[in-house]
């Protein structure tokens, strides 16, 4: 783990009770904050790319954080294991989900076996990560041959420039302290390729410069954003939406075939 994802981890585990609170707000009205509507639609994108299951599907949250995706697919049928770098997060997703297996350790080196899961899940890590071989390399390595991987990332050209803000404001002036790392949908699938992925699409979570209207605007937010998502859904269709998404969820396969 380098320098830059232990600062991550640290931040994440101070910021720990405040992403329990916006997924409580999440359950209470998705369109309060802008955190809470861009769950919404992940949570969408999620029930509908991996939807309930009477297999016995065995899969990792890298990354758990609170434990708010990891709880949703165990009550969609899923045998799911959580595993986070911050005991602080784990102690969240315990609160969660008292039943859900949890892990501490780091992502970038998985403490499973070659071929464990059949499938595995990454939100709001890669942008983390200043270089995301290890982590993709690591999904792939624990994937059993056809299993699946989904991953988010931030493209550069999203249109909440928050890529920009990341890079020339200094940290601290009411945004993450944490450096970022932000990608596009091309570069996005050739780290998935590098890793030894196939079949990869990129879709686009949600879109358009909403987190300006929380910032210019707050009491406007729940309005406008009820009255925004289907041109949101539209938008997020189409290929110069994913372009310009606010975040991009990959969905890639490790070959049948893999050793």
């Amino acid at each position: 783990m380098t320098d830059t994802d232990t600062e991550a981890v640290r931040q994440h585990s101070r910021e720990a009770a405040g992403f329990t609170a916006g997924y409580e707000q999440l359950g209470q009205d998705p369109y309060l904050s802008c955190f809470a509507y861009s769950r919404r639609r992940l949570d969408l994108l999620l029930a509908r790319l991996l939807p309930a299951t009477a297999a016995p599907l065995r899969l990792l949250d890298v990354g758990c954080g609170t434990g708010h995706h990891l709880k949703a697919l165990r009550a969609r049928g899923y045998d799911a294991v959580g595993i986070d770098g911050s005991g602080a997060m784990l102690e969240q997703a315990r609160g969660a989900d008292p039943e859900a297996p949890l892990l501490l350790s780091d992502v970038t080196a998985l403490p499973f076996r070659d071929h464990s899961f059949d499938a595995a899940l990454s939100v709001e890590v890669l942008r983390y990560l200043e270089d995301p071989a290890p982590l993709l390399q690591e999904i792939a390595r624990v994937l059993r041959p056809g299993g699946r991987c989904l991953v988010t990332a931030v493209p550069w050209l999203s249109l909440n420039a928050y890529p920009l803000l990341n890079r020339l404001l200094p940290r601290g002036r009411g945004f993450s302290p944490l450096r970022q790392y932000f990608t596009s949908v091309r570069a996005l699938r050739r780290a998935l390729a590098a890793a030894g992925l196939e079949a990869i699409e990129v879709h686009a979570v949600y879109w358009g410069p909403v987190n300006w209207v929380e910032r210019l605007a707050p009491r406007r937010l729940p309005g406008f954003l009820r009255r925004f998502e289907a041109s949101d859904a539209r938008a997020s269709g189409s290929g110069w939406g994913r372009a310009t998404a606010n975040m991009l969820l990959a969905v890639a396969r490790r070959p049948e075939g893999g050793a």
